[in-house]
């Protein structure tokens, strides 16, 4: 397998997510172009995403949901658990505390912040421990994946702490100055990107 563009894994997840809804419906069997309507993208580019990863349809049936969706969950590494911490316990953080995660196949299981009066609570069933007890933390529970949800002025004295724990996967709703190790993966979640894409498609009209 080559290089697989990055709006085609965007565009993978999405598909998982409406055929798990198609699922959840009832339905199994599914032609491209439905697919592509349900997931609102072209048939075109739901045919050329999945090809990426070998074949899966049949001609004149179309795709099996029953074995397309659990192949999809092992492409993009769904077909395991993995653990996430919440570092920061703000508004976004508690909030993230509460989103079922567990629907795709991930468990938060701590929470990190320095506040006294949230080290040593629970939220959600979430123990919240100080930042300086990750390495422990990381390691006891097998935490694989930290969500990053400080201040902009703390990210990168979190970030190190994070690294220095092993965890190799960090979503961040701030950015986080490198360099970063090659077997540390960084994601970020910019919200005002997203809306300035989103605004020029209401702007200029065509298919997101």
């Amino acid at each position: 397998m080559g290089r697989i563009p990055e709006n085609t894994l965007r565009r993978l997840t999405h598909y998982l997510r409406c055929m798990q809804r198609l699922a959840e419906q009832g339905r199994d069997e599914i032609q491209s172009k439905d697919l592509a309507a349900y997931c609102k993208v072209s048939d075109s580019l739901v045919r050329r995403d999945l090809s990426y990863f070998g074949e899966f349809g049949k001609r004149g049936k179309g795709y099996s949901i029953s074995i397309l969706l659990p192949k999809i969950r092992e492409i993009v590494g769904l077909d395991k658990e993995r653990n996430i911490a919440v570092v920061g316990i703000g508004n976004i953080g508690r909030a993230l505390l509460n989103y079922p995660f567990h629907r795709f196949n991930f468990k938060i299981v701590a929470g990190f912040d320095i506040k006294p009066e949230l080290v040593g609570k629970e939220i959600n069933g979430v123990p919240i421990y100080h930042i300086d007890e990750i390495g422990r933390v990381a390691k006891e529970k097998d935490i694989s994946i930290a969500i990053v949800a400080v201040p902009e002025e703390a990210g990168d004295a979190v970030k190190e702490k994070i690294i220095t724990a092993g965890i190799r996967g960090i979503l961040s709703f701030v950015l986080l100055r490198g360099p970063f190790p090659k077997e540390v993966w960084v994601r970020y979640i910019e919200l005002p990107s997203e809306l300035e894409i989103l605004s020029f498609y209401m702007e200029k009209g065509g298919v997101i």
